[in-house]
């Protein structure tokens, strides 16, 4: 997707080329926004994990709702994004963003939603800088625990489902089968 800069867009229309050149342009450019989408999906997926094992017992959950916690107070976000990067894998072994991609993202913290969601940061300048987007992220509190909201065995059953793709490398089930886990990014 960063590849369709307002400028390349405007140079590839005005290029003078084939019809075959350009047609073989588009796919690169829609297999690039497939995956693309694959990876956000993948991310969900993995933002949506990681909220619910801070619902879990032990020490590992009460540290991961502490950096949300602490983030969302006025701290900086280090401390998150290496959360979210895999450097603090005593309490998140996967990395849902690597170094360089996070840093096209500005992120907050939302602890009245259990959907997340993704802003443009609009930037009315030809030298546009990061970052380009802020993730909301949903951090609700845990509903109570019963078999009509969510029960300890489905978000720990969610928190380890692991990543599936089908033939097409599409994920397989982003989004959690319960209602009362967030999403994010959705």
């Amino acid at each position: 997707m960063a590849e369709w800069t307002t400028q390349q867009l405007r140079g590839w229309h005005n290029h003078k080329t084939s019809c075959d050149e350009k047609v073989q342009q588009s796919k690169k450019h829609i297999q690039n926004y497939e995956s693309f989408v694959h990876q956000w999906l993948k991310q969900s997926k993995l933002l949506s994990q990681l909220i619910a094992s801070a619902w879990l017992e032990g020490e590992k959950a009460t540290q991961i709702r502490e950096i949300f916690t602490s983030f969302s107070t006025g701290h900086d976000d280090s401390e998150l994004r290496a959360l979210l990067t895999g450097q603090k894998p005593d309490l998140w072994n996967k990395c849902i963003f690597d170094p360089d991609e996070i840093q096209i993202y500005r992120f907050e913290v939302s602890w009245e939603t259990f959907d997340g969601k993704v802003i443009d940061n609009h930037q009315a300048v030809l030298d546009q800088k990061p970052p380009y987007f802020t993730i909301v992220l949903p951090f609700p509190p845990r509903p109570a625990l019963s078999e009509f909201t969510v029960t300890l065995d489905q978000i720990q059953s969610w928190v380890n489902a692991p990543i599936q793709e089908d033939g097409n490398g599409l994920i397989e089930n982003p989004f959690p089968p319960y209602p009362y886990i967030p999403t994010t990014c959705s």
